[in-house]
């Protein structure tokens, strides 16, 4: 198999996703030289002309320097997968892949119809800049052969939007990194809370600031909830941190505290130290239809966590057993929520459900066995047997 592109190699989505294959056996060459996670700042090129002709630049000479390597690779390989974020990668490989009769599988995590104009409303809806989004999503996705989803939510997105056959779109959970977060491996790393007396709550929030996570929904059930009673700890740059830091000191909350992103290693310690994990809270419609990286990460840590309530989410959490679930952009709930976690045994049965369900659904050996259906078909039809062998059926 061999994980070709752009993409970025250390995304979660992505490790994960390759970690899965190996798990089924598959040997997985990589052939990336990554773009996008070198860019400050990933909004850059739909703002202003000249770093799209930077970006343009940058994809250009990458292109290059895979296709000098990829026909050597190509023959080696029975399978390409195309990883988040790849829309671009998929207009150029898809169709060379395709003309190679490899089996071809695009991991695209979302559409950039959904992120750009929908959710963060970057571009008009009716432009001619949305239209050609559109029009780069149906393609890239066309192009593969299976093309995997993070929610059934989203796979119905994605079919609607492709007009596709559903069996074409596989649902593989985005999951989490058991060896980097499970309740043993916290680490030793220094973590401070504003407020850190007897009694108080810690509040842990870490994301881009998109407004598919909700932060202002967050900062204002902060300013119900006295210094006290809950410490808040934001970690994280994007779209929105800096009018929710702002916001912040407009409202004179001296129980939040904001952090610029910390080492992916320590997000651990972090976790394992707070009272509650926050998911997200926003009102857009992909806030309704996705389950973050940040949920799956707490659940494998076992951590009590607090999220809105949505289809995607349900089908994962049970509120009031794994999860408290709040309505979207509902500070006053978020706070509700937030105090009555409060009782320590609460918190603790909380966080072990959340735990038991991610051993259950989203470890990397639960990834490979919804991966087998993305697999070439004679191959996906002996690991099918295989496995259903080694369960005894």
């Amino acid at each position: 198999m061999l994980a070709l592109g752009t993409f970025q190699s250390d995304y979660p989505r992505n490790a994960l996703t390759q970690a899965g294959l190996r798990a089924l056996g598959c040997t997985v060459e990589v052939l990336n030289l990554p773009v996008w996670d070198r860019l400050r700042d990933r909004l850059a090129p739909v703002r202003g002309w000249r770093a799209l002709v930077a970006l343009g630049l940058r994809l250009l000479w990458a292109y290059l320097a895979l296709l000098l390597q990829l026909p050597g690779r190509l023959l080696r390989a029975d399978l390409v997968l195309v990883g988040y974020p790849g829309h671009l990668d998929m207009l150029l490989f898809g169709p060379v892949i395709r003309l190679c009769r490899r089996w071809l599988v695009f991991d695209p995590l979302v559409t950039l119809t959904d992120t750009l104009v929908e959710d963060r409303r970057l571009v008009a809806r009716r432009s001619l800049r949305a239209r050609a989004l559109r029009l780069l999503d149906r393609t890239a996705l066309r192009l593969a052969h299976v093309v995997l989803a993070d929610t059934e939510e989203n796979a119905q997105y994605m079919q609607a939007l492709v007009r596709a056959p559903r069996t074409r779109i596989i649902v593989v959970p985005v999951g989490a990194d058991e060896g980097v977060f499970s309740p043993r491996s916290a680490g030793n790393s220094p973590v401070t809370w504003p407020t850190d007396t007897p009694g108080t709550l810690r509040v842990l929030f870490y994301g881009t600031f998109i407004p598919l996570h909700g932060p202002e929904t967050i900062i204002r059930a902060a300013a119900m909830l006295d210094a006290e009673r809950a410490s808040f700890v934001l970690i994280g740059r994007g779209q929105l941190a800096d009018e929710t830091r702002a916001l912040a000191e407009r409202l004179g909350l001296c129980n939040v505290m904001f952090l610029p992103w910390v080492p992916y290693p320590e997000l651990p310690a972090w976790i394992a130290e707070a009272d509650v994990v926050l998911g997200i809270f926003g009102d857009t419609a992909k806030a309704a239809r996705v389950v973050p990286n940040k949920v799956y990460q707490a659940m494998a840590m076992g951590a009590a966590i607090v999220t809105r309530d949505s289809p995607a989410v349900r089908r994962l959490l049970v509120h009031g057993r794994s999860a408290l679930l709040v309505p979207p952009a509902d500070p006053a709930a978020l706070a509700d929520a937030i105090t009555s976690l409060r009782v320590a045994d609460v918190r603790f049965r909380l966080g072990c459900a959340a735990r038991e369900v991610f051993l259950q659904v989203a470890t990397r050996e639960a990834i490979a066995r919804r991966l087998v259906a993305a697999l070439p078909p004679v191959y996906g039809a002996r690991r099918e047997l295989e496995c259903g062998k080694g369960d005894g059926r």
